[in-house]
């Protein structure tokens, strides 16, 4: 029998937990006030903006525990939420309301979700994964392929359009890549791909030349892709309608990837400079790069999203107190000035954000045990 995935302590390979742009409603009931705290622990580095924000749980199946994972542009958000006996199940969140996702897939995970309420996610089969999209209570398991060199490939959907475009990657059919949440040591051995229709056969999308594999994580409106082309160097790549691989430029650290897609064809993602900080950065339609700034304290902060009124949205890496580090939600009105959203001490608050405005998200927040509960922020400023 397939472990459905604790939301404890959800794994990356369970999970997709890479933050992705979100429009939200504010129905929810206000719960308290998040503050973004100072630096912790006495730390030598500047403190970094502060933003005052409402926070608003959302609801679960009636279990404990929760987490956004995706949302779209009229407030849908998707993710997995525990019920009464305490299962994570694929849930919708519409209206402020959880809906179960009955994809009849055990184990099934979303990962994208569009305007009309149309998801796509995976779910495990044995040693191998199921991509499937599920619209109106009609669930469609997408179509894998067989490659010469590879053998046969499983669908793994990342992303979905307002018009039923899925982007993603085809795996090999020995399971999931053991790094494959838009992170360094994804395996080389997936292939980007696109499908047109839920129903249609993907089209693999070569990698830039002398690569071996890649994955696509985002599709704008018109179909144009982006992700990332994996070789010696993994860099940030945008396919046209196509598939023509277009290399995007970086900060010389040998990684890249492209995350989102913003208004007037902008794209968003993160580059690995030659010191090995990870920068947030935004890539204008002619692939000029501008680096968007980590917060003080931080070397790992990822833009993930483009709000309507040009304003970017991310998560960073920031110190924890007695050590390590942890996830917060970042935003970014002006390049090179980062504003925290929603961090407490000792406690990771990552959000998926957008809205109409700027001051909406949606996300998680973690508890003193690590347990996820997702969670709406109304921010001020």
């Amino acid at each position: 029998m397939t472990k459905r995935p604790s939301l404890r302590r959800i794994s990356r390979r369970s999970l997709r937990t890479v933050i992705i742009v979100a429009a939200v409603s504010a129905s929810a009931l206000a719960i308290g006030v998040v503050t973004v705290a100072a630096s912790p622990g006495g730390a030598s580095y500047p403190t970094p903006a502060r933003i005052s924000c409402i926070a608003r749980y959302l609801p679960t199946l009636g279990g404990s525990y929760g987490n956004i994972t995706a949302a779209a542009a009229n407030g849908d958000a998707v993710g997995l939420a525990d019920n009464t006996a305490g299962a994570a199940q694929p849930v919708l969140w519409r209206g402020g309301k959880a809906q179960w996702i009955p994809t009849g897939l055990a184990g099934s995970v979303p990962s994208g979700v569009n305007a009309h309420g149309d998801v796509v996610g995976n779910s495990p089969d044995g040693e191998n994964t199921l991509g499937w999209f599920w619209s109106g209570h009609r669930t469609v398991r997408l179509k894998g392929t067989r490659l010469k060199s590879l053998g046969a490939l499983a669908p793994l959907p990342a992303a979905i359009s307002n018009d039923d475009i899925i982007v993603g990657a085809l795996v090999t059919t020995e399971g999931l890549p053991n790094e494959g949440d838009n992170t360094r040591g994804i395996s080389e051995n997936e292939q980007a791909a696109v499908w047109r229709s839920p129903a249609s056969r993907p089209q693999v999308l070569s990698p830039l030349p002398g690569d071996q594999g890649a994955h696509a994580y985002a599709v704008a409106a018109g179909g144009r892709v982006g992700g990332v082309s994996e070789g010696s160097r993994f860099q940030p790549v945008i396919w046209d309608r196509s598939g023509k691989p277009h290399a995007l430029p970086g900060l010389g650290g040998g990684y890249g990837i492209v995350r989102a897609f913003g208004p007037g064809g902008i794209a968003v993602g993160d580059v690995v400079a030659t010191d090995g900080t990870d920068h947030p950065v935004m890539w204008a339609t002619d692939g000029r790069l501008t680096d968007l700034g980590l917060p003080a304290g931080s070397r790992t902060a990822h833009a993930t999203g483009v709000l309507p009124n040009g304003v970017v949205v991310g998560t960073a890496q920031m110190p924890a107190p007695g050590g390590g580090v942890l996830s917060q939600a970042v935003r970014w009105r002006v390049a090179g000035q980062p504003q925290l959203l929603g961090g407490q001490k000792g406690l990771e608050q990552t959000v998926v954000a957008d809205a109409a405005s700027a001051q909406t998200a949606v996300g998680y927040r973690t508890d003193a045990r690590g347990g996820r509960h997702p969670a709406m922020w109304r921010c001020a400023g």
